[in-house]
């Protein structure tokens, strides 16, 4: 008798799902709307920059500026922080830039 081990992916690619974001009416975007731009053949400029919004001085809200182009169409991607961008980041060779915000709400 040989038992199921469960299987696990590590790749992104099993991530992928299918939500639709516009640059002209979506202020942000998810990590899932990052990886449906990359799969609908959007590339991704190599440098991301890194703005953390502050608020009270104690706490903060990391936003990750994309560049992304399709054909003669390019777009500035504002994506929320959290682990699926990380890791995103993380297996990516892009260079992070850091701005702070200087504005505490």
């Amino acid at each position: 008798m040989t038992e199921e081990q469960p299987r696990y992916h590590d790749s992104q690619d099993q991530d992928v799902t299918s939500q639709h974001w516009s640059y002209s009416s979506e202020r942000y975007a998810g990590g899932d709307n990052l990886l449906t731009a990359i799969a609908r053949g959007w590339a991704i400029d190599k440098v991301v920059t890194l703005r953390r919004h502050w608020f009270a001085g104690m706490r903060c809200i990391e936003i990750f500026h994309f560049t992304i182009r399709r054909d003669d169409v390019v777009a500035d991607m504002a994506v929320l922080g959290n682990p699926y961008v990380y890791r995103y980041l993380a297996n990516q060779p892009h260079e992070l830039v850091e701005e702070e915000d200087g504005a505490v709400a």
